[in-house]
């Protein structure tokens, strides 16, 4: 399996077999490169703009927006858990979907755009996670200190930081990675893309920062 991060929320996860699973492509957003990416599957958390930019997807793409159990003719499972956008249940931002998808052998679940820290039903419904695609920026999500503490609740093998400031985005109101990774006490080494597979996820560093791929 090969993780590619292209900013904001958006991932392309490839498996084996060369299916490519896309989270929440934002389309037109403020300095990102626009994207033109081949997609058989695309999860989507919620429908704000930044998150449901279906023009930068190519193909036939399966879309799954909704919570509960999906399965796939590729033989992939997701899984949604309704979670909320904020802390006052929903009432500032609305909804939330947290995804695992299961492949490879690997659950990788990607937060969308949590707002609040999990109850524990919610995180029993997500259950043990290979790889964690985690929003840290605050603001519209939850913060880097919330993050910390829903990866300590999860306890994932391996964090990926997602949804925060970057030089794209320069103006959004949204804290800059370094903020999330000086609470964690962590500073791995920016990744192009992260190659991981069943037999090797107990060998990978707990947390791994990865490079917003190049239009």
């Amino acid at each position: 399996m090969i993780i590619k991060y292209l900013g904001h929320s958006f991932f392309t996860i490839t498996t084996a077999d060369g299916t490519v699973i896309a989270s929440d492509p934002y389309g037109e957003f403020y300095q990102y490169p626009r994207r033109r990416v081949r997609a058989d599957l695309c999860v989507i958390s919620h429908h704000h703009h930044d998150h449901d930019g279906m023009d930068s997807l190519l193909g036939e793409t399966l879309v799954i927006d909704t919570p509960g159990a999906h399965s796939t003719e590729a033989g992939i499972r997701v899984t949604g858990i309704p979670t909320k956008h904020d802390e006052r249940d929903g009432a500032l931002r609305g909804a939330n979907i947290f995804f695992v998808i299961e492949a490879d052998g690997l659950r990788i679940g990607h937060a969308g755009d949590l707002g609040h820290m999990l109850t524990d039903a919610q995180a029993r419904r997500i259950g043990a996670l290979d790889v964690l695609l985690l929003p840290v920026g605050g603001y519209y999500t939850i913060d880097a200190k919330t993050a910390l503490r829903v990866r300590e609740r999860l306890s994932p093998r391996v964090t990926v930081p997602m949804h925060y400031r970057t030089a794209f985005d320069e103006e959004m109101p949204i804290a800059a990675l370094d903020d999330f990774l000086a609470l964690a006490g962590e500073a791995p080494t920016p990744m192009p893309l992260m190659r991981v597979t069943q037999a090797d996820i107990g060998q990978r560093a707990p947390l791994a920062v990865l490079s917003v791929q190049e239009a």
